[in-house]
Parts: C-alpha cells; sequence; structure tokens
C-alpha cells in the first residue's frame, strides 16, 4: 500500500513540473496563471495527495524560478502545504465533495498572501495590489479547474487510486 502511495505521489509531482514547464513564463511574479495549482483539489480526495503537489511546488520552483530562487522555494512551498493544513481542518465541516472543492480554492486563494508578501519583500512589489492580483490568480485557476476535477473524480475515483 505504502508503494503505491508513493507512486501516485510521484506521477502528481511529475505531472505539476510538466505543467509548470509549459507554463513558466506566466506562473511565477504578481500574475501567476499555474495551471498546475488545479492539482490541490485532489487534496479534496485523499490528504495524501498533497505530499505530491508540495513537491512539485518545490521542484517546480527550484527548476524554473530563476530570478527569486531560494526565496519561491520557501514561500511557495510553505503556501502549499500551510494551505492544504488549513483546509484539511475544515474539510472536517464540509463531506460534501463540491463543498470541499469550494474550500479548497478559497484557502489557497486566500493564503496567497504568503506569495504577496515574498513579493514585497524580496523585490518590493506593492503589496496590496499583488495580494489582489495573485489572488485573483488563483482564484481564476482553482474556480476552473475545480468543476474538472469533479467530473473526472467521477471517471477515475482519486480516492481508491490512493488506496490499496
Amino acid at each position: 500500500m505504502k508503494t503505491k502511495k508513493l507512486v501516485t505521489s510521484a506521477m502528481v509531482t511529475a505531472i505539476y513540473i510538466v505543467l509548470m514547464y509549459f507554463v513558466q513564463p506566466f506562473g511565477f511574479g504578481a500574475i501567476q496563471f499555474r495551471v498546475s495549482e488545479g492539482l490541490n483539489h485532489l487534496a479534496v480526495f485523499h490528504k495524501d495527495y498533497k505530499w505530491g503537489v508540495v513537491l512539485g511546488v518545490f521542484l517546480s520552483n527550484l527548476m524554473f524560478s530563476a530570478s527569486l530562487g531560494i526565496y519561491d522555494i520557501v514561500f511557495g512551498t510553505l503556501h502549499t502545504l500551510i494551505s492544504f493544513l488549513v483546509a484539511e481542518q475544515l474539510f472536517r465541516f464540509a463531506k460534501d465533495t463540491k463543498q470541499r472543492l469550494a474550500i479548497i480554492s478559497i484557502i489557497f486563494s486566500v493564503m496567497i498572501f504568503i506569495i504577496a508578501l515574498e513579493l514585497f519583500w524580496v523585490i518590493q512589489l506593492p503589496f496590496w495590489m499583488t495580494y489582489l492580483t495573485t489572488f485573483l490568480s488563483e482564484l481564476f485557476i482553482m474556480g476552473i479547474t475545480a468543476p474538472l476535477f469533479y467530473y473526472l473524480d467521477k471517471r477515475l475515483d482519486f480516492h481508491k487510486m490512493m488506496e490499496d
């Protein structure tokens, strides 16, 4: 069972990195259209998916974020991990898949202030404007990918893919 979870997490990491490769020019800075962020929705179906996504964020920022380097690695990974942990706590109050998709979309978008702080501290972008643009970028991506994952789950059963 552990091997299956490890392989599934590795596949999620690889998919995150491949998706980031194609959107690199739009995946960093004050406006971030990271299609790969849609993979955050996998945690709605099983909490262990978060590890593949967190590693995907870490490695993507390591490989593709030349301008912000270590800052993107630390802040981006922290944003992802903290957002997952907060969402997991809120999932206890919502068993419905659609509610959980909404929760994770909102949490990741609200918590993007971590990235706005990074951009404020490291390259002196204005915090509130950067928070607004990164918030809207994240909300847009999470919003358009939520229905996709809802319907993909009906076909693929993401929970079962992570279980034995």
